[in-house]
């Protein structure tokens, strides 16, 4: 046994040696042409300095890369890549290194690409098992990089026992604490007169998407946000915020991806840049509200994945099977937060619990209902997380002792804070707590609306003031709306307008004390309001109707404005709402119609005329609807809805006996299923050939 655990040592010993005497490949970067097709990327050889042209418009994807070709470099001597660089201007991110092996079956990303982060300056990356040639080096801007400069000094392949990987999350950096003994702080405000102080704010998401680290196939570390299409947070860019008019900055941070222990520990970076954000606001003269981690990536099977592998993720949600490490998550993530912002900032600093805070794996998430047992629980659940953070914001003295907190409740909905089961924090501070609460009136699923309507204006805008008057405003409670908004991309802007007009008159009311924020997003699709790159405004009449708005005036939107983007309805009177027909077999069928078709199209009150194939006599029509709340309802058992032709009533089912089947439809049935989003038209043994619209 002795003899075999020497040769075991001495073949150990023998193999080590071998592998420090193997001599390093240094990849020639001279040999790299000085830019690329495409002449986005261009390469220095003086300086070792590539550059990324400016205000490229390349897709997600798109070139910024230059390739050296390494003629099927034989590798199989070596086990590292280790390369050398620097990232000079603190505002630009790192790059990617592509190690082309010769194996098609690799994937480009997952198999061959690493990201080389800006805070680092050094990357030992393991060469894939298995594989013997390269084919080449490809070295790339990272994806959504429309400008910046980093400096690769060397490239080497090399055999090194043991070799020390890199780690992009490694960091022995101590936490960030606020070291400020005292701080001033406006000791006479109460929440009521503060809220009027805040103007309109602007969203900055930037600190917010954790489901992008899960889904990527890079590790990108604490500069995840670098696949957002937008530059690096900057004074500049919270300037041009500040210059447009907007007064309050909202800034939701989820560090949820963002962990180095089991504790919960935030990496120290990631810390480092919130305080930056809110740092660079405060100096503009801005309030800043720095808003608790959500959980809307914990439905995402990715993220699920990556909480239950990998250390560095965590997440929470509003449930007692998640209570114990919920729990521990927020009031971990909530103790670091309030170490890190204390004395340093006087009221212009505002916290907020968490963001739409909900029960992920219940069928009610975003639409709680008072009534279900399970939803009462996550009442009580989240009344008892809020709490928690109150009392950990004032357990950690100082300026946070005295400061001003925003409390959400379930979703962030309006109805989920005015019922009885919703309870606001008690707190040893008097007049220190405002109510926060999301609201878009059209813009967000199931009830993204096309056109703007009275019924929105009454269920979104007119009820929900109403209620909150009730609720809190006759207390002198404040509220503070912490998102609204409309998709510019999918709302024509003149109904958004017309709709934030009338949402501001209620927000302006010299007898509550209310202030509102715009949500700003990343994607281009949905809330995009600034070119984070080139700084130039969206849609400013828009902006400007709130900002103008806030202030109780109305913004003066010119003539040729109005003609161009007023939205004008053609009839649908007398004419087939259907594609195709409609065949159902047995209850196996049917179809739905767009409540967008007939809003501004049709009489008041109307009639639907069904032209149909009975397919037996069993033959039925059954239609329905989720309302705004999204309770199932059915159309034939509203008072004022009548079968007028065709068939019989069996309860809400139309028994069909003619091939022509007609309803009446009165405006307010209408006008519910056009703000809820569709009317779905089912039943049996039938084809329906059309559906029309009649006086």
């Amino acid at each position: 046994m002795k003899k075999l655990m020497f040769l075991l040592i001495f073949a150990l010993c023998v193999a080590a040696a071998f592998a420090q005497n193997v001599k390093p490949y240094t990849v020639d970067l001279n040999s790299l042409s000085a830019v690329s097709d495409d002449k986005t990327l261009s390469f220095n050889k003086a300086t070792k300095t590539f550059t990324v042209k400016a205000n490229t418009n390349l897709e997600y994807g798109g070139s910024k890369s230059l390739y050296l070709w390494l003629n099927s470099l034989d590798i199989s001597r070596y086990n590292i890549v280790r390369v050398k660089y620097s990232v000079p201007n603190e505002e630009d991110y790192g790059f990617i290194l592509i190690t082309d092996y010769d194996d098609d079956t690799l994937d480009w990303n997952k198999d061959k690409s690493t990201y080389c982060p800006s805070y680092l300056n050094e990357m030992v990356i393991p060469l894939k098992n298995g594989q013997k040639r390269l084919n080449g080096v490809c070295i790339s801007a990272t994806w959504n990089a429309r400008s910046g400069n980093f400096v690769i000094e060397s490239i080497t392949l090399e055999n090194e026992a043991n070799p020390k990987l890199t780690d992009v999350r490694a960091n022995d950096e101590p936490p960030v604490i606020d070291t400020a003994a005292k701080g001033s702080f406006d000791d006479s405000l109460i929440a009521w007169d503060f809220v009027k102080k805040l103007g309109v704010g602007l969203q900055f998401e930037v600190m917010f998407n954790s489901i992008l680290s899960a889904d990527c196939e890079l590790e990108f570390g604490t500069e995840y946000t670098c696949v957002l299409d937008r530059p690096k947070p900057s004074k500049k860019e919270i300037h041009f915020i500040k210059e447009k008019g907007f007064k309050t900055l909202r800034v939701q941070f989820n560090p949820n991806p963002h962990m180095l222990d089991e504790n919960y520990t935030i990496d120290p970076r990631f810390m480092k840049n919130l305080k930056q954000i809110v740092d660079f606001a405060i100096e503009e003269g801005m309030y800043v509200i720095v808003c608790g981690p959500a959980n809307d990536f914990m439905s995402d099977e990715a993220w699920i994945k990556k909480v239950a592998e990998d250390i560095h993720y965590a997440g929470y949600t509003i449930s007692q099977e998640t209570k114990k490490e919920s729990k521990a998550f927020i009031q971990a993530v909530w103790k670091q937060i309030v170490a890190a912002l204390n004395n340093s900032y006087d009221e212009h600093l505002i916290f907020e619990t968490l963001n739409e805070p909900t029960d992920r794996f219940h069928e009610h998430t975003f639409h709680e209902k008072t009534d279900c047992a399970v939803c009462k629980k996550d009442f009580a659940l989240l009344n008892e997380y809020n709490q928690m953070i109150v009392d950990t914001i004032r357990a950690s003295g100082g300026n946070n002792a005295k400061r001003f907190i925003m409390v959400e409740g379930l979703a962030g909905g309006c109805a989920n804070i005015t019922t009885n089961l919703f309870k606001l924090p008690k707190d040893k501070v008097k007049n220190r707590l405002i109510l926060a609460v999301h609201n878009y009136p059209m813009s967000l699923p199931p009830w993204h609306r096309t056109y703007y309507t009275e019924s929105i204006k009454k269920y979104f805008i007119t009820d929900c003031f109403a209620d909150l008057d009730k609720a809190f405003f006759s207390k002198k409670i404040p509220v503070y709306f912490s998102e609204t908004g409309h998709g510019n991309r999918a709302v024509p802007i003149m109904e958004a307008i017309n709709c934030m007009k009338d949402f501001m008159v209620e927000v302006s009311n010299p007898k509550r004390s209310c202030a509102v924020l715009l949500h700003d997003s990343h994607s281009k699709e949905t809330f995009y309001f600034y070119d984070k790159w080139k700084l130039q405004w969206y849609d400013t009449e828009y902006i400007d109707t709130l900002i103008y708005g806030a202030e109780g005036k109305d913004f003066p939107l010119s003539a040729d404005f109005i003609k161009k983007n007023e939205v004008k309805v053609p009839s649908i009177v007398g004419k087939n709402l259907l594609k195709a027909p409609v065949e159902i077999r047995g209850e196996e069928g049917g179809t739905a119609l767009k409540g967008d078709l007939f809003v501004r199209s049709r009489p008041e009150n109307y009639k639907l005329e069904f032209e149909v194939e009975k397919l037996s006599p069993e033959a039925e029509i059954y239609l329905a609807y989720n309302d705004y709340k999204l309770n199932w309802t059915e159309v034939m058992t509203r008072n004022n809805v009548k079968l007028l032709k065709g068939g019989s009533l069996d309860g809400a089912r139309i028994k069909v006996k003619d091939n022509t089947v007609v309803v009446s439809i009165d405006n307010a049935t209408s006008c519910e299923f056009e703000t809820a989003g569709e009317l779905y038209i089912q039943g049996e043994d039938i084809i329906i050939k059309s559906v029309k619209v009649i006086e």
